[in-house]
């Protein structure tokens, strides 16, 4: 029987399945344990040392340990070979996976997590999106279906994509639009960065148990997704009124506060970057933002909950945005003929910059890179869930908002 699971009774010697120690017959527990002996039992206890070490041969090979019975397998032997964790304790680690549809991450994104405990020794990330082609057809694509192709490889932000296929078209046809196109076309991208900063506070909300966040952030984004002009006007009290009760509501902050935290770094995109007290935003370069009266916003601690107030007070500055801009308008690419000629754009999407290389060959794409903020926000998964308690590592990378379409393109 084992000494510490007398419920694991066998025939022949050896292993406990549960903890490892070498089993020992019966009569020697009882006697041990105070329960007395019975006919037959084994006797260990003879004044002998010869037959003492006989008696117990294989009952386990330690070192004697005063206090310790000598059958009892040491915990330095059953921990050996484990990995040790930051304070010294070795205990087994296991492989967890989270994925790809999970409260609180966007679908589509795989976690592998190595958990110590619990807390994350170390974590890697894939999507669950297959590869796709940036030119959908063989070895070019029309203007319209490029546009096309490219809002739909990025569903959780099509516009802002279909505005960077615009603008490198038109740039490498020696193309310009008129103003209040570019300003409706911007305010189209503004009503996306709403819609995308309420899906991720939905989001946050099923992670944290905050149901009304979810709930409220989702109606919300659903009826703002097609919304016109005067529907935004009439919407925006009602989202003004849900991020000031995000900013009353304290558990939020105790919540977030100090979890994830990134400091300033040349690799941090979008609202991540800007959370942490850098100002970078490819609006700040566009001479239509610059018409509007755009600002880079910036907050200074770079936490989870930094990253909560940089995408709320976003969401405000976009209803300001659209207001100005008087109109809103899908971009579509310009009739460019059979033009030539080759192009560099950007757009500030939801999640940070999208950059755009594009070889235009009598009118049909015949080339193209692309540059997403996604490889950034993958490589900050490990800096932010490291060494963490699960549920803060969980809630940390929540708070990058990373796209797993935007992973494959």
């Amino acid at each position: 029987t084992c000494p510490m699971h007398p419920e694991v009774v066998s025939d022949k010697p050896g292993s406990c399945p549960k903890c490892g120690m070498t089993l020992v017959p019966v009569a020697a527990k009882d006697k041990h344990g105070g329960h007395g002996q019975g006919a037959g039992a084994q006797q260990h206890d003879t004044g002998n040392k010869a037959d003492d070490k006989g008696g117990h041969a294989g009952h386990g090979n330690g070192a004697a340990v005063a206090g310790i019975e000598s059958h009892f397998m040491s915990m330095v032997d059953l921990t050996r070979d484990m990995p040790a964790s930051t304070d010294g304790l070795k205990m087994e680690w296991i492989d967890v996976p989270f994925g790809p549809f999970f409260p609180g991450l966007p679908g589509g994104l795989r976690l592998d997590l190595t958990l110590d405990g619990d807390a994350v020794a170390r974590s890697s990330a894939e999507s669950a999106i297959g590869p796709r082609d940036l030119i959908p057809d063989e070895g070019a694509a029309s203007a319209d279906g490029f546009a096309d192709h490219l809002g739909a490889l990025s569903p959780l932000s099509p516009v802002a994509y279909r505005l960077l296929a615009c603008l490198a078209l038109e740039q490498a046809a020696g193309q310009s639009v008129a103003a209040d196109v570019a300003r409706a076309r911007v305010a189209a991208v503004e009503r996306e960065r709403i819609g995308s900063h309420l899906g991720w506070l939905a989001g946050f909300g099923a992670q944290s148990g905050f149901g009304w966040l979810e709930t409220r952030a989702t109606a919300l984004q659903l009826k703002l997704h097609d919304a016109t002009i005067g529907d935004i006007a009439a919407l925006t009290p009602k989202i003004s009124g849900l991020l000031s009760r995000i900013e009353r509501t304290p558990l939020l902050k105790a919540r977030l506060r100090g979890v994830g935290r990134l400091t300033g770094d040349d690799a941090l995109p979008g609202p991540v970057a800007r959370a942490a007290g850098i100002a970078r935003d490819a609006r700040s370069d566009d001479p239509v933002y610059d018409d509007l009266g755009f600002a880079v916003l910036t907050a200074t601690d770079g936490d989870a909950l930094a990253r909560l107030t940089q995408r709320c007070d976003e969401i405000s500055q976009s209803l300001a945005l659209i207001a100005r801009a008087g109109a809103i308008a899908i971009p579509q690419p310009q009739g460019i003929g059979v033009a030539s000629g080759t192009a560099d754009a950007v757009v500030e999407t939801p999640r940070g910059a999208a950059r755009l290389r594009l070889t235009l060959d009598k009118g049909r794409v015949a080339a193209a890179e692309i540059g997403t903020p996604t490889a950034a926000h993958v490589a900050l998964i490990a800096t932010v869930s490291d060494g963490q308690e699960l549920g803060d590592a969980l809630t940390g990378i929540g708070s990058l908002d990373v796209s797993p379409w935007e992973a494959t393109v």
